[in-house]
């Protein structure tokens, strides 16, 4: 039987639900992913390759700071108290934020349904 999981969110970036937990605060879930960012680094200086998932759909929820995505080369900021979500077929990418940030991206159900979309460039020879 399932059982009730409360903790206080903690001071650092963690896996809060999700297949593995790397730790005694998330809650072990075959079916929900929630990651929860909290931080004042730049952890994202690169960007991502924008990505799609086949059968999950991905939210952000920004309490503080704000996240540049990209959507079909489309660029958005959401800021504090904002959210956005990405139904699965979205290609779609975390390209800048702005620390400090402090946020939660959840993702149902929980499989690994990551494809990465291929460049858009080609060579000229």
């Amino acid at each position: 039987m399932p059982q009730f999981h409360q903790r206080k969110l903690p001071d650092f970036s963690t896996l809060l639900c999700g297949r593995t937990p790397p730790n005694g605060v998330g809650f072990e879930s075959e079916k929900l992913w929630v990651w929860y960012n909290n931080t004042d680094k730049d952890w994202w200086s690169v960007g991502e390759t924008p990505h799609m998932h086949t059968v999950a759909d991905e939210c952000f929820i920004v309490l503080r700071g704000t996240l540049v995505v990209e959507v079909s080369g489309e660029r958005f900021e959401v800021g504090e108290r904002e959210f956005c979500c990405f139904p699965a077929g979205t290609y779609h990418a975390i390209v800048d934020i702005r620390p400090p940030v402090e946020m939660f991206a959840i993702k149902s159900p929980s499989v690994k349904d990551k494809v990465y979309q291929e460049s858009q460039t080609k060579d000229c020879a």
